[in-house]
């Protein structure tokens, strides 16, 4: 349980009271985050059938973007990490609905995206997939929770997994490829490098204004808002 040092009354003090509005902001934060993760996921999955059963049905009207056709055993791999993805979307909405919400969880959360999006891009066209757009999305969803560690956090995550993007490029074969991964020039990895940081330091930049806005802030709206707030989130689970 999340407590205070005081049991006997509502009234807390303004420090303690700025701590407690900023984790159920967190909390809120986790939730539209989640939310957004599963409708990304939604969307890519729909999109990866529809042009499954093209390159299938209809080879000769397959998407004029298919670098690397989608093997059966491609697709079942792909279907295996977007599963993983939803259950591990399906556990945080539960443990957030019980209001058991670890500090821990948007830096796990953050790295799992990380992971299991290397993992789908690595099952495609690689570095060289239009899904590499994901990994910005990352960024900003970790800009969403208000938290410049976090987002420092998601930046370094996403720049780890466009290195391994690279490093698997020069494999010779991809696994569940019939075809190594296309090879980018040396200036467009430079580029998309610079640019996954450029957008952690970008955000970071956003959330370090937004919270001391609300620093500058928090001495004339704790005392009546929060207030409330601050008794409704005693219950909120570490």
């Amino acid at each position: 349980m999340l407590t205070a040092e005081k049991t006997g009354s509502v009234d807390v003090p303004m420090a303690s009271a700025w701590e407690i509005a900023c984790r159920w902001r967190q909390y809120q934060a986790e939730f539209r985050v989640n939310t957004l993760r599963v409708v990304a996921l939604a969307v890519f999955y729909l999109t990866h059938l529809l042009r499954f059963r093209v390159d299938r049905g209809f080879g000769s009207l397959a998407l004029p973007d298919s670098a690397v056709a989608i093997s059966q055993q491609r697709h079942l791999a792909i279907t295996v990490i977007v599963a993983a993805w939803v259950l591990w979307s399906l556990l945080v909405h539960v443990l957030l609905l019980d209001r058991v919400f670890p500090r821990r969880l948007p830096l796990v959360s953050i790295c799992v995206d990380s992971l299991l999006l290397t993992a789908v891009l690595l099952c495609g066209s690689g570095a060289a997939s239009p899904m590499v757009c994901g990994y910005f999305l990352i960024v900003m969803m970790a800009g969403l929770r208000l938290n410049l560690n976090w987002v420092k956090a998601a930046a370094g995550c996403c720049l780890a997994g466009y290195v391994v993007l690279l490093g698997c490029a020069r494999w010779p074969q991809g696994v569940l490829l019939a075809q190594p991964h296309p090879t980018l020039p040396r200036y467009h990895q430079l580029m998309v490098g610079i640019a996954i940081v450029m957008s952690g330091v970008i955000v970071g930049q956003l959330v370090r204004h937004v919270r001391q806005l609300a620093l500058d802030r928090k001495s004339t709206r704790l005392n009546s808002s929060h207030q409330i707030i601050s008794y409704a989130v005693f219950c909120l689970k570490k």
